[in-house]
């Protein structure tokens, strides 16, 4: 587990005030408001010791939320604040709603973020709910514990007096921390620990103008490991093994194909309040700079004395396909992370990787980001992807070359009004290293995809949590290409508790228009989405209208229809039954899903 350090308040030195000025300059380029900022970074405030759980999402569902493999066995409470890691490096917030014993149900601050299953997720919670509890003397109240996370306290006498306090104070006095005598259970000194998951994954598509039907089955899982060899270091293992068939109807010459897939299996030590030194080692994603990617090697971090961290790591790259393949692209890579204050309100990272393809230089990849996160106003994240090319490089120029960007802005209003905009930039590094399908080399130099865009919502009638509610949105932007460019708009409105408690009626009108095509839709939704079980049914059509073709097949209309079912128990087990059907014009589609998982 790691940790965040408190420190006691210290006064702001001249040199801190000069970083201070320049980091919020930096701030103010990935588009954070310097002057909300100031006030927020003048005074750090002394918070309660902390260690960050770590967490997987299992599933996302629909009015339920974003489930992970943590729950009230691991010390959360409904209302821990959850942070989520994307690969890219960008960070999601949520909040814990529901809780059972081995998961939870979070509910993310933007309504549009889906995480895929696996994504890395962390919770910080106070360290006093690990302590171990002190042998027990007349009087004295339960202190909780892992295995205990809700502990009772002792009803009155007959009386109706409550129990005396009998425990002597050891010292205690009144201008103290209220944990000052607690001493905290160094993780060497903990029980070992072994949490995990389990699942399997089946789903077949046929479709009928190919003729052709495709069935996918993965099962795998996940194992947790804490304090396994009495070192206090953390063992993690995520891997699958996925198999694929496709089967042409009226013809025998059927393909099958099967792979075991390694996702993760390293072996973590320190990186927690009592060593602040952490060293990482085996296949892992990189911890200090995600973007930076899956490693097979050794990566080591520490942290300062003021809250700002820095690390590097060495080891090879496996490519980002099911065969993994390791050992053709080694790479060096080092960051270092800069705080405000121990509240970490706002921070910049800046991070370096060198890597060589064969023994020949491959990639210099700069990546820069800033992240802005007070309690009220402006939430807003950037980062910028730098690869810096030399005269080894055929297609690009010399220099440095903006690959991939990124700034994220929203802001709740107290009139239950979020509005999010977001700017991304993409285009094609020059690599020896395989990480796309081929393209040529023209799409190398001049491919790339500029988009504009922003959401607003409005909740009714108290919010999301009050009975009745309703939440209108629009989602609109713009794009362009080397080739293209065009907008979208959606307008949707859902309501809560309709016709039963827990259920939802979604209903949204949408359109996008482009040099070569455009279309207009609709989508309805209705479903009920309960903490152990939920459900839903959907109808979305559209028209496509195809600018070069003929009159026979310029004008198309897409049908779709879906259904689901979700089932959660508090032992860890869930399962999950999808189908779907796709009706087009000469071309028709269905879908079987079936998800099984258990938790443990």
């Amino acid at each position: 587990m790691q940790t965040a350090r408190p420190k006691p308040p210290t006064p702001t030195a001249p040199w801190r005030s000069a970083a201070l000025n320049v980091s919020l300059g930096l701030a103010a380029v990935f588009g954070a408001p310097v002057a909300a900022a100031a006030p927020a970074l003048a005074s750090p405030t002394q918070a309660e010791e902390t260690e960050e759980i770590s967490a997987r999402v299992t599933s996302f569902v629909e009015g339920t939320g974003i489930v992970i493999d943590r729950g009230l066995r691991d010390g959360l409470r409904v209302g821990d604040r959850v942070t989520f890691t994307e690969r890219g490096g960008r960070q999601q917030f949520g909040t814990i709603l529901e809780l059972e014993g081995r998961v939870a149900s979070v509910r993310p601050e933007d309504s549009q973020f889906r995480p895929e299953p696996g994504t890395r997720a962390s919770i910080s919670v106070p360290s006093s709910r690990f302590e171990k509890p002190a042998p027990k003397r007349e009087g004295e109240l339960p202190v909780p514990s892992r295995e205990e996370p809700t502990a009772a306290v002792p009803p009155p006498s007959k009386t109706g007096e409550a129990p005396r306090w009998t425990r002597p104070e050891d010292g205690f006095t009144m201008d103290m921390p209220l944990l000052a005598e607690v001493n905290a259970v160094h993780p060497e000194n903990r029980a070992s620990k072994l949490t995990g998951r389990s699942y399997l994954s089946w789903d077949r598509i046929v479709d009928t103008e190919e003729g052709r039907g495709d069935s996918f089955l993965r099962f795998g899982g996940g194992v947790y490991g804490e304090n396994l060899f009495g070192k206090g270091g953390t063992l993690h293992f995520d891997g699958e093994i996925n198999a694929r068939r496709t089967q042409r109807i009226g013809n025998d010459d059927d393909e099958s194909t099967s792979d075991f897939r390694l996702d993760r299996l390293s072996y973590t030590l320190g990186g927690t309040r009592h060593d602040w030194d952490r060293l990482q080692f085996g296949r892992f994603l990189q911890d200090g700079m995600s973007e930076f990617g899956v490693l097979d090697g050794a990566s080591w971090s520490t942290r300062t004395d003021r809250g700002d961290s820095y690390g590097g790591s060495v080891g090879f790259l496996p490519e980002p396909d099911k065969d993994q393949q390791s050992l053709e692209d080694f790479q060096l890579a080092a960051w270092y992370r800069w705080v405000a204050d121990e509240r970490e309100i706002l921070s910049i990272t800046g991070g370096y990787q060198k890597t060589w393809h064969n023994g020949s230089r491959d990639r210099d990849l700069l990546v820069l980001k800033s992240q802005y996160i007070p309690v009220e106003g402006w939430n807003v994240f950037g980062s910028a992807w730098v690869d810096i090319y030399g005269a080894g490089d055929d297609v690009k120029d010399s220099g440095p070359s903006l690959t991939y960007a990124i700034i994220d802005g929203r802001r709740r209003f107290d009139n239950d009004v979020t509005l999010n905009i977001d700017y991304r930039h993409q285009e094609y590094p020059e690599l020896q290293r395989s990480e796309f399908p081929p393209v040529g080399l023209p799409q190398i130099q001049d491919a790339h995809v500029d988009r504009l865009g922003g959401t607003v919502s409005k909740w009714t009638k108290g919010g999301s949590s009050q009975a009745n509610a309703k939440r209108l949105y629009l989602r609109a932007g713009g794009w362009a290409d080397e080739e293209d460019s065009g907008g979208d708009a959606e307008f949707g409105v859902d309501f809560y508790d309709v016709f039963a408690d827990d259920a939802r009626l979604d209903l949204a009108v949408f359109g996008s228009s482009a040099k070569f095509s455009s279309l207009v839709g609709a989508r309805l939704r209705y479903g009920r989405f309960g903490p152990k079980r939920s459900w839903s049914v959907q109808y979305e059509v559209r028209q496509n209208d195809i600018v070069g073709f003929n009159s026979n097949v310029d004008n198309l209309y897409q049908h779709r229809a879906r259904g689901s079912y979700e089932l959660f128990r508090a032992t860890g087990l869930s399962a999950s039954l999808s189908g779907e059907v796709q009706l087009q014009d000469r071309e028709d589609q269905f879908f079987l899903g079936l998800f099984l998982q258990r938790s443990f």
